[in-house]
């Protein structure tokens, strides 16, 4: 092997691939894509064969290192080459790059499980109710939402937007992205400058060409397949 090799899971599902393509991106690595599509039988046999956690992202290089963790691959990446997009080159702004991104990455899971990520599929308003009101009541999804929103707003009041420092997309942003996409999924109506925010994640460059990559992965599978999600 004498490409680096990233291990993605399915790209409409798999929050944890967007960050770790992403990083790869922002960090001018050229890596061979491989593709492990999620919650089939012999998923979990292909995940832990390529990855210590069974799960993905996953890199393997040529000198047969594997970093199977998103934040590990991004901090691989700037170590690489320090003057790369992952983070800010100023210090003090990536010393708060990368508290935003590791808060991210260790937190928020009861808005992961309460909103799981589908970017294909548009969930519909149900009993009467719009999406917000029975969502936000799944146990911690207010409480990280809130949490989240008080981030971006503080990032915007510092860095001046659209994305977390400003003009420059970073890791920050890659770890963030996912996040966001799940207001848009289940039509979650937030105050109108986290709205902003949102979209202005939801319509960065890598974003969308990771929207596009999700959208031909359900053409290719079947919508009705990948929609059967819960």
């Amino acid at each position: 092997m004498t490409t680096p090799v990233l291990y993605l899971g399915s790209a409409w599902s798999s929050s944890w691939s967007v960050v770790g393509w992403m990083a790869c991106r922002l960090g001018g690595l050229a890596v061979e894509e491989r593709t492990i599509f999620l919650s089939r039988p012999d998923s979990p046999a292909k995940l832990k064969a390529i990855s210590p956690s069974g799960r993905v992202p996953a890199l393997h290089l040529p000198d047969g290192a594997v970093l199977w963790d998103s934040l590990a691959i991004a901090e691989w990446l700037w170590e690489r080459d320090p003057s790369c997009a992952i983070w800010p080159r100023d210090p003090a702004k990536r010393a708060y790059a990368r508290c935003v991104a590791a808060e991210v990455h260790s937190h928020f899971d009861e808005v992961r499980n309460g909103l799981p990520m589908n970017l294909i599929k548009r969930w519909p308003v149900k009993d009467g109710l719009p999406s917000n009101v029975k969502l936000m009541n799944r146990p911690g999804v207010r409480t990280g939402t809130e949490r989240l929103e008080a981030i971006w707003r503080d990032a915007r009041a510092r860095h001046g937007g659209p994305y977390v420092m400003g003009t420059e997309f970073c890791f920050a942003d890659a770890v963030m992205a996912p996040m966001c996409s799940r207001y848009v999924t289940y039509g979650v109506e937030l105050p109108a400058d986290s709205m902003a925010f949102i979209v202005a994640q939801m319509e960065s460059p890598l974003m969308r060409e990771w929207r596009a990559r999700a959208e031909a992965q359900a053409e290719q599978i079947g919508r009705e397949v990948v929609l059967q999600y819960p």
